[in-house]
């Protein structure tokens, strides 16, 4: 069943190849690949970075995942591994679980390419390897299980919501995530695609920060003098996540007047919005939910264990927030990410079609 939509934020810190069982537990013993198992399994997670609260969330709900699990000794370890966007660092760090013969692969990816061959190499191994929140990847490997979201649609509603609330026509700014990153890609395909349906909407500027608002707001303090010089004002801002509070500061501190931003569900801008945002403010917030984190992990476990038919290609459902429910987040936490959550029931009756 669904469990509602929670704001929640990570604490725990992840350091490359710790297991999140205990701090003694530095690799996995008695691994062993192939499905059929009937328990204890050791599953790596290779994060291609963790520097904003999206991503920490996601290492979050992946360890409490994995803590249940373990309740059940359906898991004994979750090995945590970062490359800080670096993809021959995630390459070396996927080949290391391979070594170590976990029973399954989870993989955030930083680029929609560059992982195929070592993908291929751990599905060579036996190892299922699942693909989750910035896929796909373009592998078509024999055990590679893809989790994605529709990048598409998140921005494609997300620009379509902005596009027509600036009345079909004006300036905005898009703000793009990695580069390189396949959701970034997908996202801004979204925003393409919108675009068609509204040509006097014109984007001033792509800027790529990272989903990460200490480097959108440095990025939009440099480049809005020269925009607001050229086009006199900016009417919308577009965005994937992690940066929709950074931009409202980021024209504050310009004295410019207030665009229609688009919400990434943090708590930062939720808070803005419901209690300090002007008197009727409106926009939409769609964030993708960093709750995928858990969901690789049940299909993981469920992929091991060779009693499920899963799918190779699933979609994950987002987060969606409008003005007319933005209260109900006017007390949230400053650092969480409104965020919808699931159970194991749940991921087994909806994405295991």
């Amino acid at each position: 069943m669904r469990r509602g939509l929670l704001a929640s934020i990570a604490v725990a810190a992840m350091l490359p190849l710790a297991a999140c069982t205990s701090a003694t537990d530095t690799g996995p013993t008695d691994a062993g690949s192939g499905a059929g198992k009937s328990g204890g399994y050791v599953i790596g997670f290779s994060n291609s970075f963790n520097g904003n609260t999206y991503r920490q969330s996601m290492e979050t709900y992946a360890k409490q995942a994995a803590d249940e699990l373990m309740k059940t000794g359906e898991v004994k370890q979750l090995l945590f591994a970062e490359a800080n966007q670096d993809n021959n660092k995630q390459i070396q760090q996927i080949q290391s679980f391979i070594l170590q013969k976990v029973d399954a692969i989870i993989v955030d990816p930083g680029s929609a390419t560059a992982l195929t061959a070592v993908v291929q190499e751990a599905s060579d191994a036996g190892i299922p390897v699942i693909v989750v929140n910035d896929g796909p990847i373009d592998s078509k490997a024999e055990k590679v299980y893809q989790i994605s979201f529709d990048a598409v649609s998140q921005m494609k509603t997300l620009t379509d919501y902005i596009a027509k609330g600036i009345g079909g026509k004006g300036t905005i700014i898009e703000l793009r995530g990695a580069e390189g990153d396949a959701f970034d890609a997908k996202a801004h395909e979204g925003v393409v695609e919108s675009l068609k349906a509204y040509p006097d909407v014109k984007v001033a500027a792509e800027i790529y920060t990272d989903w990460n608002g200490s480097k959108a707001q440095t990025e939009l303090a440099a480049a809005l003098p020269n925009l607001l010089k050229k086009y006199g004002k900016i009417d919308g801002v577009v965005n994937q996540g992690g940066d929709s509070y950074a931009a409202v500061q980021a024209f504050q501190q310009a004295g410019a007047e207030l665009p229609m931003i688009g919400g990434d569900n943090r708590g930062f801008f939720l808070k803005w919005w419901a209690n300090d945002a002007p008197a009727g403010y409106d926009t939409l917030s769609v964030s993708a939910n960093p709750w995928d984190g858990a969901t690789a992990v049940y299909v993981a476990a469920d992929v091991i264990s060779g009693k499920y038919d899963v799918p190779h290609n699933m979609i994950h459902p987002i987060g969606v927030i409008t003005k007319d429910d933005v209260q109900n987040y006017k007390d949230v936490a400053d650092e969480a990410i409104a965020t919808p959550t699931y159970d194991r029931a749940w991921v087994r009756e909806n994405l295991y079609k």
